[in-house]
């Protein structure tokens, strides 16, 4: 054991107010905002200091964010700060000042933190986490770190592909955070105390937490014939008591977590000023391109009386007049009518708008646009994805054209004229057809609104982003589109447009190349992350930022070649670089569903009709159901309930052979909600 470690206490918001007078948007340093946290460092025994790699404008709006930093000041004896990586002229004056990186409650330095937590939410963010590092005083490098720093931690949704920061993370932890703050922090926070060893206190967390990663107890092997661009090979413990496969973290009851009914209210600009409540978590649809649906399998739910009063209350902290109801796919909230008519009455008359950003295209769902009559009509969203049913068979994505018109017709009758849809492109087994449909289909939505209200058209906005193949996915072994393809198919679909009413927007190609190098990549990347870095890569997310040469003349310095990375489509039996996480469906399972993409074979829906045996437990899942009243136990076996309370079939749960378990009857469940908790 080594001398316990004292954190750092002094307040650098002297300095911080000098270094505001010289950048722009200075009261994203300044903190002390409405229902902000601040304790007395020397009054808790643990603390960490949450970071998302962003701009405060971005990153202080993220409800996970929020949720973990209510989860941890809601602790008497634990302490949970905010820091966002500082914009370009404010990070370049604190280097010239040597300020160190602070956190904005205490505005003490992000190094005498227990724990520094970083949100990983998309991968053009990933040269900002080395930007962070840096600026905290931190080593880049998790080997290179003593005693005396904090340990780096990492989750959301990067942790499910963690190999490509292997070398700067010391902890990743898939799965929900809110089951595995606690434990980590306070442990941390008592062994740093105690003296202990980094190296030791590391083996600790790997060998007591099921869901803990910690890339320094394991050994990556690549290719012998091309060992910094052939295949990867796998990882090996370091030590007999450090797993070979990492769980993640999943809350089982959901209605439990706590929501962010508290919180932190910007005094600036954000990219959202509104209260935002997650409805449900997970989602079963089973896209084929969508990691989301697959690492956060089953499904959870909360209940209709704990939202309406969560949403009560963070209207009543925060003075918001919007709230937005978040999930996967809130139409499939199982009483997404009750709930939408209980937030219509009791909001509407107090002019507070109610949204759902996330509302599936279904026929059946067409008439909730006059349900949410109070939201502002500035526009509808719509994510169809591809526009032909064949398409739509390759990606398992089960809605039809005829659903997106006669939702948008609803819509229009009912006030809205501007429509967004989004949909992508380099779609394994994509045709030119497929593409030439999305423009027609858009002009024919935007034509649409004449018809059925006699007024102009719609104003239709179309996004176009680029497949990037993602972990835990069907499409894991697929390659990218080589980004020169993707160019000529955007500028020949440019070329179909005829109506000044509809606009093609694509995100860019470069961006999505990165994404997908670094999406794919494994711990061969480092030298050419930190090598794009020290060439000035930061906010890469930003076209301000960006600049694809900072990164081609890294990996070119590296002897790397990212199509290696992004391209090359990979074999069934190969290793990948999550294959060691125990996370969403089994690898069989996935490539089932690639194969069936391939035959343009649909996986029905699994809720109400049939269970896939996917790799989630199917008894979990059931439990769940079970526990929300949508199922009920009886010595039959598992009996599913309609929305009168009638059965409907029984469910059989056989895990182990690997069948798939029949329901009879049809359709999605709509079921009686439980009594509120």
């Amino acid at each position: 054991m080594n001398a316990p470690r004292i954190p750092t206490l002094e307040s650098l918001l002297p300095r911080v107010r000098k270094l505001c007078e010289q950048v722009q948007n200075p009261i994203q340093y300044l903190g002390r905002e409405v229902n902000s946290v601040t304790k007395d460092p020397s009054s808790v025994s643990g603390r960490i200091a949450l970071c998302y790699p962003d701009t405060y404008e971005v990153g202080s709006s993220h409800n996970g964010l929020q949720v973990l930093y209510r989860i941890v000041n809601d602790e008497p004896d634990l302490a949970a700060e905010r820091c966002f990586t500082p914009w370009m002229d404010m990070a370049d004056a604190m280097r010239e000042a040597g300020v160190p990186l602070f956190t904005l409650e205490t505005h003490t330095p992000v190094s005498g933190h227990d724990v520094l937590g970083i949100t990983l939410q998309t991968e053009l963010t990933y040269s900002n986490v080395l930007e962070t590092l840096d600026l905290a005083g931190l080593p880049l490098l998790a080997s290179e770190r003593g005693d005396e720093h904090p340990i780096v931690i990492a989750g959301g949704h990067g942790a499910h592909s963690p190999e490509v920061l292997a070398e700067f993370i010391d902890v990743f932890m898939p799965g929900d955070g809110e089951e595995t703050i606690l434990p980590l922090l306070r442990l941390v926070a008592a062994r740093r105390r105690a003296g202990m060893a980094r190296e030791e206190l590391l083996r600790e967390i790997a060998t007591r937490f099921a869901w803990a990663y910690v890339p320094s107890l394991y050994t990556p092997a690549y290719d012998e014939a091309d060992p910094k661009n052939g295949p990867f090979r796998g990882l090996t413990p370091r030590f007999d008591d450090v797993p070979a496969r990492i769980s993640g973290a999943s809350v089982f009851d959901f209605s439990q977590v706590p929501m962010a009914t508290r919180p932190v209210v910007p005094y600036g600009r954000t990219v959202h000023d509104k209260v935002s409540l997650e409805i449900m978590r997970g989602c079963t649809r089973g896209c084929r391109f969508c990691q989301a649906g697959m690492i956060t399998r089953p499904m959870r739910y909360r209940t209709v009386e704990q939202l309406v009063e969560a949403a009560e209350e963070a209207i009543a902290t925060t003075g918001y007049d919007d709230v937005t109801l978040t999930s996967l796919s809130s139409g499939d909230y199982p009483w997404i009518e009750e709930l939408i008519t209980e937030m219509d009455k009791r909001f509407t008359p107090r002019r507070i708008s109610v949204s759902l950003p996330s509302l599936r295209v279904t026929g059946e769902l067409a008439h909730l646009p006059g349900m949410i009559n109070n939201v502002r009509k500035g526009g509808l969203t719509f994510a169809p994805e591809v526009a032909t049913d064949r398409l739509r068979a390759v990606i398992n994505k089960d809605i039809k054209n005829e659903d997106v018109l006669k939702s948008a017709a609803a819509a229009y009758e009912q006030g809205w004229a501007k429509v967004k849809l989004y949909y992508m492109i380099g779609i394994p087994g994509e045709r030119e057809e497929d593409l030439r449909a999305v423009v027609e289909f858009a002009e024919e939505l935007s034509k649409l609104r004449q018809r059925v209200t006699g007024k102009g058209p719609a104003q239709v906005n179309v996004t176009v982003t680029t497949f990037v193949p993602k972990a835990f996915v069907p499409f894991q072994w697929d390659g990218m589109m080589d980004p020169k393809l993707v160019v000529e198919k955007q500028r020949w679909m440019r070329g179909l447009l005829s109506s000044r009413k509809v606009k093609l927007k694509f995100h860019d190609v470069e961006q999505s190349y990165l994404e997908g190098v670094l999406s794919r990549g494994d711990r061969r990347l480092a030298p050419a992350l930190i090598g794009a870095w020290e060439r000035g890569a930061r906010f890469d997310a930003w076209s301000e930022g960006f600049g694809l040469t900072r990164w081609t003349d890294a990996f070119d310095a590296a002897g790397l070649d990212p199509d290696a990375f992004a391209l090359r489509e990979r074999g069934k039996d190969e290793a990948l670089p999550w294959d060691h996480l125990d996370i969403g469906p089994h690898r069989d399972y996935l490539w089932e569903e690639r194969e069936k993409a391939r035959k343009l074979i649909k996986t029905d829906y699994c809720v109400g009709k049939v269970c896939h045996v996917c790799g989630v437990p199917p008894s979990l899942c059931f439990a769940i159901k079970r526990d929300m009243g949508l199922l009920r136990a009886t010595e039959k076996g598992i009996l599913e309930i309609d929305e009168n309370g009638v059965t409907r079939g029984v469910v059989g749960v056989d895990a182990g052979a690997g069948k798939q378990l029949t329901v009879e009857g049809p359709g999605p469940v709509r079921a009686p909600r439980p009594a509120a908790r």
